[in-house]
């Protein structure tokens, strides 16, 4: 019983002094001591920081991408000729025999896409090119197909989207060739 009241004695004392000889605890700084917030300046601030951090992001992602610069040209070249198979075909089988031979095309783009970024989310470019890719495994040979009987409305829509993601792509490979690194 003396042993456990010394040990008490002894692990307890410590901790109580130093905590009386800390004094009364700290008080914070009294409202009027602090600078008043600007809620203006602060959103002001808050929209600076994201556009710089935007800045930031965009020319690290055409940096990566100006790395991979001949990556993504192959790709490109990949995907046009894929398009100009189709768009060759004059024929109902022509067309059915592309579509057939597509999945071993699509399955070589995704591989490419790998290569380019194995993480999937550093290039700026893999969307577009997914939505290349399903444009031209999904309905473009069936919009081909119509317009081979007269009905080009279809596949002038999706001539346009693919005119548009192909406009994109050039552009940012155009700025991902002029970027530096920093």
């Amino acid at each position: 019983m003396k042993r456990a009241a010394l040990l008490l004695a002894v692990v307890i004392a410590p901790r109580a002094a130093t905590a009386a000889d800390a004094g009364p605890p700290p008080t914070p700084a009294a409202a009027s001591d602090r600078l008043p917030e600007d809620p203006v300046a602060g959103a002001k601030s808050t929209a600076d920081w994201r556009a710089f951090m935007a800045q930031e992001e965009r020319e690290r992602r055409l940096n990566f991408d100006r790395r991979r610069l001949k990556q993504h040209r192959a790709l490109v070249r990949t995907l046009k000729a894929a398009r100009a198979r189709y768009d060759r075909a004059r024929t109902v089988a022509a067309v059915e025999a592309i579509r057939a031979g597509f999945p071993a095309t699509a399955d070589e783009a995704h591989r490419r896409m790998t290569e380019i970024d194995h993480w999937g989310n550093n290039s700026n470019l893999l969307a577009d090119y997914d939505a290349i890719l399903k444009v031209l495994s999904g309905d473009y040979p069936s919009e081909r197909l119509a317009e081979l009987r007269g009905d080009r409305t279809a596949i002038e829509r999706a001539r346009a989207e693919l005119r548009e993601r192909d406009k994109k792509i050039a552009a940012w490979l155009r700025d991902a060739a002029a970027s530096k690194d920093e």
